[in-house]
């Protein structure tokens, strides 16, 4: 009896109290001291990284199609040839009808990752160890934080989802919204969004007669009608239209003679990659392997690059949540991380947005994380923490280095481009622009400052917009400068570009080989930066500057 008393007073060590409040189940749902303090170095942090980012192509562009083109003209003729949903472009239409600068515009709208580290640290079931670490992982703070596209906002979405999910039947029509908003947010939101309506769906099955209040016909056939409509205008938007020249990759597989040593064959502009890979490379070596060989090839290629960079550990992180899903019986709740990896697959796989397979990872832990009843969900709890951890740690050195480049050099060359345009461009001179990265000189300008281009500053995706094409003839007109963008992929057995510093130095894109083959003009200046994009992988984001040759 003694020894039973002394064992119940005998207090618990200082490790295991710490281990406790860092790993033990959340008991207390608020935002408190300590989720203030890590949203407090979350918003400093992000501050002081956008402050020292210099923004690219891709930010530039849907700044440029909001700020030059009137909404309906904008979702009408020219999201199909982006292959992207409108939502993204309200605001920014806004903003710019608002006069608010390019850069400006950047801060305003990293409101949306905030609030989604706000709402991720009131309201998500991760123990503590994983509300500090997590919105410092890469995806959570640097290219979904930082680098402005409309990415930025769906953590938050799916984060509101995720909370909804917790009482599915009575926010119906709420997560209906929701999963309706990410649709139209990115392609990669509405396979995320689509995953959760089947998830949705299964949820509302299992549960249906037990609360006849909320599953009445009337309020499903008003979610799903609401659904079916805000996704079936998003896939609209989306579709590319047939003189669309940057087409996904189920065309290029089906149409390969439109497509020759990586590039289109009527066209200079660069195609998509999977992790610095050309599509036909890939293809080649999928080729090259056969059955469970050539399925275990695509699986460590793509569906694990948006975790980590080792495929040991991804295959662990997604094999631990699908078999606790199983055990379960919510195995189906692994279909939004299913449905991207057939985006990744079949359309389009591009380095910096196979993140999304991140958040959806997160979401789903979201909505299954075990409540801490019982010894077999303390342990599931224990495995899947350590898993999200050691994912998480990596990403953030991961930020770390993304951090450094912003800090000791640049993402892209664009603002620097601008700037020696800008104290060139003396009146009567004229500046010719090639290649689609030369789109992000233009926010800097109060018009399109290349001649040769339409008067819209944008750059137009369409075949019949030939500007590359146009080259040669623009050369014969003699322009007084042609500013030429383009990105520098990885080559050899590396995924940086940075690795090999002369490689980003002495790469030339097409137009500006045929250019300089001509004789008549010279490079004079080249601006570039180095865009790092997460799991090892980099691409210098240049601007070449070409005079005419003095004799």
């Amino acid at each position: 009896m003694l020894s039973d008393v002394s064992v119940q007073s005998r207090p618990a060590t200082a490790g295991a109290r710490i281990s406790r409040r860092l790993f033990g189940p959340r008991l207390e749902y608020r935002f408190g001291v300590f989720e203030g303090a890590i949203l407090a170095v979350y918003v400093a942090l992000l501050g002081w990284t956008l402050a020292h980012h210099v923004p690219w192509a891709d930010e530039a562009q849907a700044w440029q199609l909001s700020r030059e083109l009137p909404l309906p003209v904008l979702f009408s003729q020219y999201l199909r040839l982006e292959g992207a949903p409108g939502l993204w472009y309200i605001p920014l239409w806004i903003l710019a009808r608002l006069h608010v600068s390019f850069l400006a515009m950047r801060w305003i709208m990293a409101v949306a990752p905030v609030a989604g580290m706000w709402v991720f640290l009131r309201y998500s079931p991760f123990p503590a160890i994983l509300r500090v670490v997590l919105p410092f992982s890469f995806y959570f703070f640097y290219q979904y934080g930082v680098v402005s596209r409309g990415y930025i906002a769906l953590p938050l979405l799916v984060f509101i989802a995720a909370i909804l999910f917790a009482k599915p039947e009575r926010n119906l029509l709420s997560l209906a919204v929701v999963l309706a908003l990410m649709g139209n947010l990115t392609a990669h939101g509405l396979c995320i969004g689509a995953g959760f309506a089947c998830m949705l769906a299964v949820r509302l099955w299992r549960r249906r007669g037990q609360d006849a209040r909320f599953l009445t016909r009337k309020r499903v056939a008003l979610a799903t009608l609401c659904l079916a409509a805000a996704w079936g205008f998003s896939v609209w938007t989306i579709f590319p239209t047939l003189d669309n020249r940057y087409q996904p990759n189920w065309y290029r597989i089906h149409h390969p003679r439109d497509f020759v040593d990586g590039q289109w064959a009527s066209s200079h502009a660069p195609v998509g990659t999977l992790a610095g890979e050309s599509l036909r490379a890939v293809d080649m070596n999928i080729r090259s392997h056969r059955g469970l060989e050539r399925a275990f090839y695509r699986f460590t290629l793509a569906a694990t690059y948006g975790l980590s960079n080792s495929w040991v550990l991804s295959t662990f992180a997604i094999g631990s949540l699908g078999v606790f899903l199983l055990l379960r019986g919510n195995i189906l709740d692994l279909l939004p991380y299913i449905f991207l990896q057939l985006l990744f697959e079949f359309v389009i796989s591009h380095p910096w947005n196979l993140g999304t397979a991140m958040i959806a990872f997160i979401g789903i832990l979201w909505i299954d994380w075990p409540a801490g009843e019982g010894r077999r969900d303390s342990i599931w709890g224990g495995i899947l923490s350590l898993v999200v951890l050691a994912v998480a740690v990596e990403q953030c050195f991961w930020s770390a280095h993304a951090i450094r480049i912003d800090m000791t050099w640049e993402y892209s060359g664009d603002r620097d481009a601008a700037r020696f345009l800008a104290s060139h461009l003396t009146p009567g001179k004229r500046v010719a622009g090639f290649d689609y990265h030369s789109v992000g000189v233009l926010p800097y300008f109060s018009k399109n400052i290349f001649y040769n281009q339409p008067k819209a500053a944008i750059w137009y995706w369409s075949r019949n917009v030939p500007i590359d094409e146009r080259a040669l003839e623009v050369v014969a007109e003699r322009p007084d400068y042609i500013d030429i963008g383009f990105l520098v992929h990885p080559h050899g057995d590396t995924l940086s570009a940075a690795a090999d510093p002369t490689w980003i130095q002495r790469f030339q894109t097409g137009v500006e080989a045929e250019i300089l083959e001509t004789g008549r003009y010279v490079e004079t200046h080249r601006f570039c930066g180095d865009a790092f994009s997460g799991h090892g992988y980099d691409e210098g984001e240049c601007q070449v500057i070409l005079e005419p040759v003095k004799h």
